[in-house]
């Protein structure tokens, strides 16, 4: 596997809207080439159009990240089409409108366990034996600053998906670690995508930042940059951590 930041295999789940897409886009401008993957078709079809009209390489793929056989098809389809997976990074997620603990459904929860917890295991499990058969590898999955306290804005689901991320990061870097695969978490704070703007007025919006010390949202091309990073050879020496990039609204 090639470290250097260029020419590498990177499969970016969830890269079809928010922060996945600036980080499918910051690999392919680095020079790598990118599978934009996306429940669903047509979002990872603009990622990835957007991607090749600026000269870069991006293989638009549909994934269902909380079903096995969607992930080991999707996996199965990157190496056929260019034999290796260098990076993933688990950007899927979801969530629904949450409710108090005692009002939320079964349903609720496991969407979002499914989509968050579940999903970031399978693309791991999925791409783990081509990163061994390679002698190296890196991961990359999204936590959230709900796994370092709680997310009384999303519900109990999404803090406990995302405190199981950094669990599972840690138990997989553990195991992995010596097969030269590092495997580590980034834990992002409120930021501006168009989903957390979703049936909110400008004021509601407006508050968000305010618990924020730097005193705004993050931006998805920062996010994106830290991932970049993560997956760089500067991170050589770094598994299992879990990179806060919030603001300063957890320090831990």
């Amino acid at each position: 596997m090639n470290t250097n930041g260029k020419n590498r295999v990177v499969i970016v789940t969830g890269a079809g809207r928010g922060i996945g897409v600036k980080v499918a886009e910051k690999f392919a401008a680095e020079g790598n080439r990118v599978v934009v993957v996306d429940l669903m078709l047509e979002r990872a079809e603009v990622t990835a159009q957007g991607i090749a009209s600026r000269g870069g390489a991006a293989l638009p793929l549909a994934c269902d990240v909380s079903s096995s056989k969607s992930v080991d098809e999707m996996v199965s389809s990157v190496i056929t089409r260019w034999g290796a997976v260098d990076v993933l990074v688990n950007c899927a997620g979801g969530y629904v409108r949450p409710k108090m603990p005692h009002e939320t459904t079964e349903e609720a929860w496991d969407l979002t366990i499914d989509s968050n917890l579940k999903g970031t295991f399978l693309c791991c499990r999925a791409v783990l034996p081509h990163m061994m058969k390679q002698g190296k590898g890196r991961i990359i999955n999204f936590a959230s600053n709900a796994a370092r306290s709680v997310a009384t804005g999303l519900g109990c689901e999404y803090t406990a998906a995302k405190a199981g991320v950094t669990g599972l990061t840690r138990h997989l870097a553990k195991e992995y670690a010596p097969h030269n695969i590092l495997i580590n978490a980034l834990a992002p704070g409120p930021t501006d995508v168009e989903r957390l703007r979703e049936n909110k007025t400008e004021e509601v919006f407006a508050s968000l930042s305010k618990p924020i010390p730097i005193g705004r949202l993050g931006r998805p091309e920062e996010h994106a940059e830290v991932v970049f990073f993560m997956a760089s050879e500067g991170a050589s020496f770094m598994t299992g951590a879990t990179i806060d990039n919030n603001g300063g609204i957890i320090m831990v």
